[in-house]
């Protein structure tokens, strides 16, 4: 059975679950938006990938600070598998400890300046600059609106169905594990290992 077979199974349960009231004190539209969004645009590989979003990343019936800050590793952990992909000697980069920040940066210099990358790495800073907030404040209006700005970035400029943190922080995941594959990829790479 394919990614988007076990998706469509998984979505199909969400609704039944929905329609049968049974589940009174949970909402299933956000998962159900987010699963539409994954199968309407996205193709087997990055549905794969995508993976560790269902299995990690909180509903959005969860505190907007734990998703932030899920959603965060989630995108670290990709940015520096991606600079990885691009060093001849990753070891070294792999053993350090450079702040998320510093490797956003590190990874939107290892691209080219066109539209497409740049509109990705200011939303990957942006959620990285509310994700810091999260964890040095509690949670206030001034955090609250910030979020509610990069939920209406996101999903404006990806036209998402799920106009929801989740929904946003898993496209954001899935154009970097996209850019990833590329880097990853024979035709992209540098140098041989």
């Amino acid at each position: 059975m394919s990614r988007k077979d076990d998706l469509r199974t998984k979505l199909s349960q969400l609704r039944k679950l929905s329609d049968s009231g049974e589940h009174k004190e949970h909402s299933f539209n956000t998962e159900i938006a987010f699963l539409e969004d994954l199968l309407e645009k996205e193709d087997e590989q990055s549905l794969d990938a995508i993976n560790d979003l269902i299995i990690h990343l909180p509903s959005e019936e969860h505190d907007p600070a734990l998703i932030v800050l899920k959603g965060h590793l989630l995108i670290e952990k990709l940015v520096r598998r991606f600079i990885s992909s691009r060093l001849v000697n990753p070891e070294p980069f792999e053993k350090s400890q450079i702040n998320a920040l510093s490797c956003i940066t590190i990874a939107e210099s290892m691209c080219l300046a066109n539209e497409e990358p740049k509109w990705l790495w200011t939303q990957i800073k942006e959620l990285n600059a509310v994700r810091n907030k999260l964890a040095h404040n509690l949670p206030n209006e001034k955090i609250e609106q910030r979020i509610h700005n990069f939920i209406a970035t996101v999903s404006v400029r990806e036209n998402l169905h799920s106009k929801t943190l989740t929904g946003c922080i898993a496209r954001l995941y899935g154009m970097l594990k996209g850019l990833c594959e590329v880097a990853e990829s024979s035709e992209f790479r540098l140098y041989k290992r």
